[in-house]
């Protein structure tokens, strides 16, 4: 694993607060081979949420939000494994979720 990795996941940028373990989580996941954290945004997003926004060149998009805080996270992801892994997601982020 490159440098900046750590149980598949990018380390070299901060994360929303509580996200590091779902992100653990996420790479975890058959056929996900790298996850990386995007840019923060402040919102006025109350609670915890991860969900899928859209499919990439590369694999997946997550919007990850956090009390006032929005961070992108960007998954690669073979072709073939993508719908898998989104269903995966969705079915780990309501454990996730909170309010």
């Amino acid at each position: 694993m490159p440098k900046h990795f750590k149980r598949g996941v990018k380390r070299e940028h901060h994360f929303l607060k509580g996200l590091e373990k779902p992100l653990e989580m996420i790479a975890a996941i058959p056929g996900v081979k790298k996850v990386i954290p995007g840019r923060i945004y402040a919102s006025d997003s109350r609670g915890f949420e991860i969900k899928v926004s859209r499919e990439t060149k590369t694999g997946l998009k997550l919007v990850a939000k956090s009390d006032g805080s929005v961070q992108d996270v960007f998954l690669v992801v073979d072709r073939e494994d993508r719908k898998r892994v989104w269903e995966e997601i969705e079915k780990m982020a309501d454990g996730w979720r909170r309010r």
